[in-house]
């Protein structure tokens, strides 16, 4: 084997910590030699990624808080069940609405927006990870929440708001770590709480647009953290600190749920059929960025303290008299 394949493969576990790299980096690379392919001049790709959570772990594990990865499926399947409820609500009663015939307005067919699309995506995957295949759903679900932005500027259809598509992107993305197994009993919950959201918002009969929806994401996003927190609760009388960290996980996309109606600063006044916010694209961006700072800021505040606390008494504490 070409000492250039392992010099790439040691490269690659340069961002280990110090400690394990010297314990086990031989040992990882050699294995890694050894199932390489005759001929083989770079890592694989697989390996690559195999490396990364690897080197994720051990980092987490060197402060005391592999929790955190550990949390993740319980973050993953409470926002998977977020995110359905909203896709529901939106599809049964925003793209029911009716256009009025002096209204300039393309619809995709029976719906109002091309967020039919993306909505419908989302309603499929509890199913989908019922049956084992819930990440690939929302990878497909999240990939066409996202693509209605560049085919609404490409066409003459009408997508949902970013303040709409935005709060869902940020659930998908969590809800990627959804497990792999066949039965998850959280998944089965959120397929049933979907079907109900459903049905009461057809009984409720009246349809509406977006705009005067949007005072609902603060609810869900208030829904959102207290189930996180009932969650977190549970977990640790049980002494399990997943609760706690999944709750930090769901931090941004609460954030985001629940600043939405704020930033938008809606006007009671607006015709159901105004299309122009009162606040700017500039004033969503500027909320996603902070919300996505204090998140992110948040996890590593956290992971810096735990790391901290359990070096301090390696340092030395101080002492009683």
């Amino acid at each position: 084997m070409s000492d250039e394949l392992r010099n790439r493969y040691r490269a690659l576990l340069r961002w280990y910590p110090t400690d394990y790299r010297t314990e086990r980096g031989d040992e990882i690379v050699e294995t890694y030699l050894d199932l390489a392919a005759p001929g083989q001049r770079r890592p694989h790709p697989s390996d690559v990624v195999d490396l990364i959570r690897g080197c994720v772990r051990a980092h987490l594990r060197a402060r005391h808080s592999l929790g955190l990865a550990d949390a993740l499926p319980i973050a993953a399947n409470l926002a998977l069940m977020t995110a359905t409820v909203l896709a529901a609500l939106w599809l049964v009663l925003a793209e029911r609405t009716t256009v009025p015939g002096d209204f300039l307005w393309h619809s995709p067919g029976p719906f109002v927006t091309l967020g039919a699309a993306a909505w419908i995506a989302w309603l499929l995957t509890p199913a989908a990870a019922l049956l084992g295949f819930g990440r690939p759903a929302v990878a497909l679900a999240l990939l066409t929440t996202a693509a209605l932005v560049p085919v609404a500027t490409l066409t003459s259809y009408v997508r949902p708001p970013l303040f709409v598509l935005v709060p869902q992107i940020a659930l998908g993305m969590v809800a990627l770590a959804v497990p792999a197994r066949r039965w998850s009993p959280v998944s089965g919950v959120g397929l049933a709480v979907t079907a109900a959201t459903a049905g009461l918002a057809a009984r409720s009969g009246v349809a509406k647009f977006y705009y005067t929806l949007l005072a609902t994401l603060p609810y869900a996003g208030l829904c959102l953290a207290a189930v996180s927190v009932i969650t977190a609760i549970v977990l640790g009388v049980r002494r399990d600190p997943r609760g706690w960290w999944a709750a930090l996980i769901l931090l941004g996309p609460v954030l985001l749920l629940a600043t939405t109606h704020r930033s938008l600063a809606i006007d009671q006044q607006w015709s159901t059929w105004s299309l122009a916010p009162a606040a700017t694209w500039w004033t969503g961006a500027a909320t996603t960025a902070v919300v996505t700072a204090i998140a992110v800021a948040a996890v590593c505040a956290t992971l810096w303290l735990r790391g901290w606390l359990v070096s301090y008494p390696a340092h030395g504490s101080p002492t009683r008299d």
